[in-house]
C-alpha cells in the first residue's frame, strides 16, 4: 500500500553534486577501475610469462631449421659435383688423365712437373 504522506521531491539528487554540478565518483568506483586495470595488466604479464619461453623456443627451432636447410643444400651441391666427377672419370679419358696426374703426382717419361702452391690451399 502507498503511504499517503509520501511526497516525491525531484529537486533532491541522489548523488552529491560537486562545484561543477557533475556527480562525483566515489572512492570505491575509482578503486574498482584501478583494480580492473591492474587485473588486465596482470593477465597480460601472465600470458607473456606463460608463452614467452615457447616463443623463444620456436625462434630457436626456426634458426636450427634454417641451419639444417643450409647444410642440406651444401651437401646436395656436393653430391651433384661428386656425381659429375664420377661420370667424367668413367667416360672422359682426358679428364681421368688430368686427375691422375694432378692428385697422384704421375708424369710421363721425360716430363718434369713444377707445382706452385698458394697460401690457403691444401
Amino acid at each position: 500500500m502507498r503511504d499517503p504522506e509520501f511526497r516525491d521531491q525531484p529537486e533532491f539528487s541522489l548523488h552529491f553534486a560537486g562545484a561543477e554540478g557533475k556527480p562525483r565518483a566515489s572512492f570505491w568506483k575509482r578503486l574498482s577501475r584501478v583494480m580492473e586495470a591492474v587485473i588486465y595488466v596482470l593477465l597480460v604479464l601472465a600470458a607473456a610469462k606463460l608463452f614467452g619461453p615457447e616463443l623463444n623456443r620456436r625462434d630457436e627451432l626456426e634458426a636450427e631449421r634454417k641451419r639444417m636447410e643450409q647444410i642440406r643444400d651444401e651437401r646436395e651441391a656436393r653430391v651433384v659435383r661428386l656425381r659429375q666427377e664420377h661420370r667424367l672419370l668413367k667416360t672422359d679419358k682426358d679428364y681421368l688423365e688430368t686427375v691422375a696426374r694432378d692428385r697422384l703426382n704421375l708424369q710421363r717419361a721425360g716430363e718434369h712437373i713444377v707445382r706452385i702452391e698458394r697460401d690457403g690451399e691444401r
